[in-house]
């Protein structure tokens, strides 16, 4: 191009460019460098050119076309703005039928844009996967929804038949109305209307809400007082709920009640329901505490349970991620038929319901890039007995050791018996833990008689990391005296694990139960296996939480504890206690005479951990009762140990 056109800033940073590649030499010489800026710039991939298209509403030359035709309608309002919903209808002899083996279905990808004023105002993705039994007519149809404030748009859509590698591509100007009504109003289309009629009447108008007021503090326990905040004139009573148990109605403002959390920081959800003079629901909120911030979640607002549908319903979930992480997509299903995948907010989705028996279920699933996944499902047209029952899914991570104490491997989930408060149950998944990742963290002693030792101590716990977290494990510091720090936070870069064992220095005195549920605390929310190698020296002077305490709360949180005693009498009922927490959580207790010791113990933690198995099972137990329920394993073949956790509270 021509220099002389470039703007003054421009001009700047060529004269900077030409003053430093002359004062260079060698490889990095004043031809080398004006070579690679003179040189024609390298045509983009396919691969990024097919990322490009995957979520553009561009389309391909010389493709096929999908015959499809798309109808707009504005059922309802979600606060201030409209919901838009659109829905597509296909002819099912256009449509690519995909057949793996004997089953059949339909596969598309939806890819939108809206724009107001020559700008993009929207953009989203869905996918849709049709079985070939859910289609009962000629044609189907693909609904999707916006929420969009009034005013005029052009809404550009790319739909693509992935079996038939065919596209539609459609252009649409849309007047977004203000929608005044309260109740969702019924589509002009008859045959819209009819089919949709059950989701759209769960459509919420944002009118009337109700929020529960997020209580100050982390760790809640004793006597909350829970508020919230109310829109709407037509609120005449509110329940509140704890954990799904209905404990309070308020029938005047202010709509607060006070509840008893107990004494452990234990993980509850609170429930706000505003009802009218009908006993009709208008609004509700849901908050959870004691949840820690690493805490990956989905719940299913709609539909609700124990209601009936025919034909269609509203599928929406609320969707809690842990900071510094991402949400990558939800998955929507009726029954296991993937109804839908959303790649953005907001995660609501109409399903319309095929020719079904009377009991069914919609399930909702939120993945991370990792793999990681959380899910939640509600029965639709149940039995009343049904409605408040729920499935208790156990998990068990099981080290299995021989005589001489040394992990075992190759065994089979035939291997293993698994009982229940004595009744022997059905292990349902199996897996070796070599296939998993890990959420391990070293807790370490900082008091200050740990001051002779703590410099050892910190070269052994780098050791541990940097032979035991691989790129997708995850690794998390703490530090405890009288109070607990966290150190580091999650991760799998060694360079921050041992920036926080740097600079330690050994002072004051012992809070350990106060600093192990704070630990424990912190590994609320992962799923998977987790560990927490616990070092210390001395007993607990300075805690506000009893050891009975401390121990219910690891039996609650799952965690396997490995408790490491350094220099501590032998009959000491400070090493009854760590002993007492390693094998209640399916960890071990050592006991050493030195730092220096410590190596060898972390080595065999490390290889005890990557020789787990995986084994889940579906408890038969349907009591509603949270009494503490003990969990035997064992192995069939004889001189091996089964360690896991000794129960769980439902």
């Amino acid at each position: 191009g021509d220099i002389s056109s470039c703007g003054l800033n421009d001009m700047d940073t060529l004269r900077a460019v030409f003053n430093f590649a002359q004062l260079q030499g060698g490889a990095m010489g004043y031809s080398t460098v004006m070579g690679s800026l003179l040189r024609t710039p390298e045509a983009p991939s396919g691969e990024w050119m097919s990322t490009f298209h995957a979520y553009s509403t561009e389309i391909p030359e010389d493709v096929a076309a999908v015959d499809a035709a798309v109808k707009i309608e504005y059922p309802g309002r979600h606060q201030s703005r409209t919901v838009v919903q659109g829905i597509i209808s296909i002819e099912k002899e256009k449509a690519q039928l995909s057949k793996l083996s004997e089953f059949g279905s339909y596969n598309f990808i939806l890819t939108g844009e809206v724009v107001r004023d020559e700008k993009l105002f929207d953009s989203f993705r869905y996918q849709f996967n049709i079985t070939e039994t859910d289609v009962t007519g000629d044609k189907f149809p693909l609904v999707f929804e916006r929420y969009l404030r009034p005013g005029d748009y052009l809404l550009n859509l790319k739909l693509e038949d992935l079996n038939a590698k065919a596209f539609y591509l459609a252009t649409k100007e849309i007047s977004v109305p203000v929608v005044e009504h309260l109740k969702p109003a019924t589509p002009k289309d008859p045959e819209t209307a009819r089919i949709l009629a059950e989701a759209n009447a769960a459509i919420s108008t944002g009118d009337t809400t109700i929020q529960i007021v997020q209580p100050q503090g982390q760790l809640q326990t004793g006597m909350l007082r829970v508020d919230t905040l109310t829109t709407g004139s037509d609120i005449v009573v509110v329940e509140f709920a704890v954990d799904g148990k209905p404990i309070f109605k308020k029938r005047n403002p202010p709509f607060s009640v006070e509840v008893d959390l107990g004494s452990l920081p234990r993980m509850r959800t609170l429930a706000a329901i505003a009802r009218d003079a009908e006993g009709n629901e208008l609004a509700r909120d849901e908050l959870s505490l004691n949840t820690g911030a690493q805490r990956f979640d989905v719940r299913l607002i709609e539909p609700r349970r124990g209601q009936t549908y025919a034909n269609s319903l509203r599928a929406e979930a609320k969707v809690m991620v842990p900071e510094d992480k991402i949400l990558e997509r939800v998955e929507f299903y009726y029954n296991e038929t993937l109804a839908a995948t959303l790649y953005q907010p907001p995660f609501a989705q109409p399903i319309l319901l095929p020719a079904q028996e009377e009991l069914a279920y919609v399930r909702v699933v939120a993945y991370q890039p990792d793999g990681n996944s959380v899910e939640d499902s509600v029965f639709i047209n149940a039995p009343d007995y049904m409605e408040n029952l729920e499935i208790q899914f156990v998990e068990l991570f099981i080290a299995v050791l021989d005589k001489e104490k040394h992990p075992v491997e190759g065994l089979e989930m035939s291997d293993f018996i698994v009982s229940e408060d004595g009744v022997q149950q059905e292990p349902r998944r199996f897996d070796l833990v070599t296939n998993l990742p890990i959420h391990a963290g070293i807790m370490l002693d900082v008091s200050g008689s740990m001051d002779e030792n703590l410099e050892i101590a910190q070269r052994a716990a780098l050791q541990f990391f940097q032979e035991a977290v691989e790129p997708r494990d995850r690794a998390v510091l703490i530090t405890f005296n009288d109070h607990p720090n966290l150190q580091v936070k999650f991760t799998n870069e060694i360079e921050k694990l041992a920036g926080g064992l740097a600079g330690l220095k050994a002072e004051r005195g012992t809070a350990l139960y106060d600093s192990l549920i704070f630990a424990l605390y912190y590994f609320n929310g992962i799923k998977g296996q987790r560990a927490l190698i616990l070092l210390s020296d001395g007993k607990d002077e300075h805690s506000r939480f009893s050891f009975e305490n401390t121990l219910e709360y690891a039996q609650r949180a799952g965690v396997a504890i490995y408790t490491i005693g350094l220099n501590i009498p032998k009959r000491g009922e400070a090493r009854r206690k760590l002993n007492r927490i390693a094998e209640e959580t399916g960890g071990r207790g050592f006991l050493i005479q030195t730092a220096s010791e410590l190596p060898a113990i972390y080595e065999i933690i490390q290889r005890e951990l990557r020789s787990r198995y995986y084994l889940a099972y579906q408890s038969g137990n349907t009591a509603e009762d949270t009494d503490f329920r003990t969990v035997d394993v064992e192995v069939s073949r004889p001189g091996l140990e089964a360690k896991t956790m000794r129960g769980y509270y439902p």
